[in-house]
C-alpha cells in the first residue's frame, strides 16, 4: 500500500493537455446554430459551446517539465487557412456525434504532421491512429442521418489546452495560443 499514495500524488500533479484548433465566438455560434437540430435528434449529452474545438495532437497527462517542453514546440508556420465542417460522423466505440470536414485540407494535414514531427523530437509519442479531425457535438449519442449547414471556420492559430475534470463534466482551459 505504501507505493499507492506516491503514484496517486504523481497522477494528481499531471495535467491532461492537447493542441487544438480553438474557434472564436462567431465560429462557435455558427457551429451551435448549424448543429442544434442534430444534437437534439441524437439524444446525447451536448458539448458545452465553450468547449468546442478540433484536437490536432493529444498529449495526455504531463508533468511540469513535459508541459514546458510541449509549449516550446510551436509555432508551426503553415499559415492561416479555412476549415469547412460540412458532415456528420458517428464514432460507435465512444458513442459520440461529431461535425467533420468532408476532406482534410492540405494546411490542416501539414499542421498535424509538422506538429507531431516536432513533438516526437521532444520525446512525445505520436498517436498510432490515423488523424481524423472532428469537433465533438454530443456524447452518449445515437447516430443521426441528417444534413448539416456547412460551417466555414477561418483558422489562424494553434492552441495548447488543458482538460480539467469537473464532478459532472469537463472544462477545457486554453493555456497558450500561437499564430499559424
Amino acid at each position: 500500500m505504501t507505493g499507492e499514495a506516491p503514484a496517486n500524488e504523481e497522477r494528481a500533479r499531471r495535467r491532461r493537455v492537447f493542441f487544438a484548433l480553438w474557434p472564436d465566438d462567431a465560429t462557435r455560434n455558427a457551429i451551435s446554430r448549424a448543429s442544434r437540430r442534430v444534437v437534439r435528434l441524437c439524444g446525447g449529452r451536448p458539448t458545452a459551446k465553450r468547449n468546442l474545438h478540433v484536437t490536432v495532437a493529444f498529449l495526455g497527462g504531463l508533468d511540469a517539465e513535459q508541459l514546458e517542453r510541449a509549449s516550446q514546440v510551436p509555432p508551426i508556420p503553415v499559415g492561416a487557412f479555412e476549415l469547412e465542417l460540412d458532415s456528420l460522423a458517428y464514432f460507435d466505440g465512444s458513442k459520440t456525434l461529431s461535425l467533420v470536414p468532408r476532406s482534410v485540407s492540405p494546411p490542416l494535414a501539414e499542421l498535424e504532421r509538422a506538429l507531431w514531427d516536432r513533438l516526437e523530437r521532444e520525446g512525445f509519442e505520436r498517436e498510432p491512429r490515423i488523424y481524423r479531425p472532428h469537433l465533438t457535438l454530443a456524447r452518449r449519442a445515437r447516430p443521426v442521418e441528417e444534413p448539416v449547414t456547412p460551417v466555414r471556420w477561418p483558422v489562424a492559430a494553434l492552441t495548447l489546452v488543458e482538460s480539467i475534470p469537473l464532478p459532472r463534466s469537463v472544462h477545457y482551459e486554453p493555456l497558450e495560443h500561437w499564430p499559424l
